[in-house]
């Protein structure tokens, strides 16, 4: 199993699926959907049934057979890949009988085992990275093959218990729109598991909640040499805006349940710029307060600023599906008992994030995130140990037949 879900995943980090949060268009990239019709295919030779590749980007599919039990489960996970880093050309590197130190890529890339949280556990195991020169694409491209594996494992072998059993491979995660055109009557699942967290262990059961914010400003330009008291500069107006945020409340400075506020981008000349920005928070305390302190900004941006045309937009992404997950815990439960089984561990746990279940929780069907065994995500950085791999194919399937046993 090992070895066929290893290569199964080397094949589709080489298919670049990069989502672009510039674009309008749903899938944002044609790329993604090129990847899909290969997954299409995939699964048609496997034989599962109800395949249907819809116009906006989702790939869906049912298990043959009835299951046991009349609670239907879903499979999710996203096929696009951050845009943050280069996903074309990705050459993976198998770091064979690891030695436990750091490992060294191309372009000076040096991972450090003391920076993850779980690297260690894989010493004289295999750690799977890209080249340096571009992300692995792990996430989420190794929930998609444990996905894959997980379908032809119970369509090879119909006696492992299974539940009635639904897939799902999304686009556009990555830039906040995996959920946009999702359809949950295709779906049919009463609940999911997202397979696209981080370490062996841990079942997430919380995200992030998340909002954006957009700032737009308009200048005045003109000759530096005549400009006082006619040129407003909107890359200075700008800058100031992020100054105003308090460094302690940045991503570099914050962990656990803590949040923050992420400046992602400027792009300025005098006359006009933008910034973008996300905020992260667990509680909606603490993003009521995040996004508070955006408008007081703003508040006092337009006072020092009056002759500059200054605008905030403030947009939710997602929500944190916790609360919804308490009100029926057996998604949580099965999924601890089935890690116990596949590996003597497991707790609840949040991640830095969010994944398509965030959005999913709150249109009907309450999802539980995974882990696939890798860290680093979007960066060059990136790794997962086939052993991880391995280890999080059987807590799928043991969270599955314990849907499929009761």
């Amino acid at each position: 199993m090992s070895e066929q879900l290893t290569e199964r995943f080397l094949s589709y980090v080489r298919i670049n699926s990069a989502s672009d949060p510039t674009s309008t268009a749903s899938p944002s990239s044609s790329c993604q959907v090129d990847f899909l019709r290969i997954l299409e295919s995939e699964l048609r030779k496997i034989g599962m049934e109800h395949i249907e590749l819809d116009e906006r980007g989702t790939l869906y599919a049912a298990l043959p057979g009835e299951g046991s039990g009349n609670t239907v489960i879903g499979l999710i996970a996203h096929v696009d890949t951050s845009p943050d880093v280069s996903g074309k050309d990705v050459s993976p590197v198998l770091h064979s009988d690891w030695d436990g130190k750091a490992i060294t890529l191309q372009s000076n890339i040096v991972i450090e085992p003391e920076e993850t949280m779980d690297m260690i556990r894989y010493v004289g195991g295999t750690i799977i990275t890209s080249d340096g020169t571009t992300l692995l694409g792990a996430d989420d491209k190794a929930g998609v093959a444990i996905i894959m594996e997980i379908c032809r494992c119970l369509i090879a072998d119909t006696d492992i218990p299974r539940p009635p059993l639904k897939i799902a491979f999304t686009t556009d995660e990555e830039v906040g729109r995996g959920m946009d055109n999702f359809n949950t009557s295709t779906f049919g699942a009463d609940f999911a598991y997202t397979v696209d967290g981080s370490v062996i262990g841990k079942v997430d059961t919380q995200t992030f909640n998340a909002w954006s914010a957009h700032w737009k400003v308009k200048g005045n330009e003109v000759h530096p040499g005549s400009a006082k008291g006619i040129l407003v500069n909107s890359v200075r107006i700008l800058a100031e805006i992020v100054t105003m945020i308090s460094s302690e409340e940045m991503p570099e400075n914050s962990s656990g349940m803590e949040g923050y506020d992420y400046p992602l981008s400027i792009t300025s000349v005098t006359a006009v710029g933008e910034l973008k920005m996300i905020l992260r928070d667990f509680t909606r305390e603490g993003m009521e307060t995040r996004i508070n302190r955006m408008r007081s900004i703003e508040k006092w941006i337009r006072i020092k600023y009056p002759r500059a045309e200054i605008s905030l937009e403030l947009t939710e992404q997602y929500q944190n599906p916790g609360e919804i997950l308490l009100k029926d815990r057996r998604p949580v439960d099965y999924a601890l008992k089935g890690m116990e089984r596949a590996v003597n561990e497991g707790e609840e746990g949040s991640i830095r994030g969010g994944t398509d279940g965030s959005r999913l929780s709150f249109m009907g069907i309450p999802t539980v995130n995974l882990p696939t065994g890798g860290e680093f995500f979007h960066s060059r950085k990136e790794w997962i140990a086939e052993e991880g791999l391995e280890a999080s194919f059987r807590i799928v399937l043991e969270t599955l037949k314990i849907w499929g046993e009761i």
